[in-house]
């Protein structure tokens, strides 16, 4: 081996080391950045579902609500609230949350929120899930 030749393998090693390093920088920050989406949406995902329910129980869960968020006084203004998530939810919730969403605020049932909550753990977790929305809903009231 030459001089030359030992110098261009060493060339080559550190070449390799380098586009390894960058690899894997592109990688870690695309996971990053999955990581930050993903926990948005849980975070984003989970003020939404308790919105919702307080919504569809307005009348036992309005209190709650309007001791949490003053702002928040009457059933018209939660359904501003939870019409405004819906367009912010354009930007990051899968079709199927954003059609179940929609479904929820033309109807306000429960039977809505329930394939609500149903189509967000699919989309957070990609659960393949056989529960219905007929298992979500409790059929007695504790005394």
């Amino acid at each position: 081996m030459t001089i030359q030749e030992i110098i261009s393998a060493i060339g080559l090693i550190g070449l390799g080391g380098l586009l390894k390093g960058l690899l894997d920088f592109f990688i870690a920050d695309k996971k990053r950045k999955s990581e930050t989406k993903h926990q948005f949406k849980e975070t984003r995902y989970k003020a939404i579902i308790l919105l919702c329910y307080t919504y569809v129980n307005f009348e036992r869960e309005g209190t709650t609500i309007i001791v949490q968020r003053p702002d928040i006084d009457s059933k018209e203004r939660l359904y501003n609230e939870l019409n405004a998530e819906w367009i912010n939810m354009i930007l990051y919730a899968s079709d199927k949350v954003l059609l179940s969403m929609k479904n929820f605020l033309e109807s306000g049932k429960e039977s809505e929120f329930n394939e609500l909550i149903i189509s967000m753990r699919k989309d957070l977790y990609g659960i393949k899930t056989k529960i219905s929305m007929r298992n979500l809903k409790l059929l007695t009231k504790p005394d």
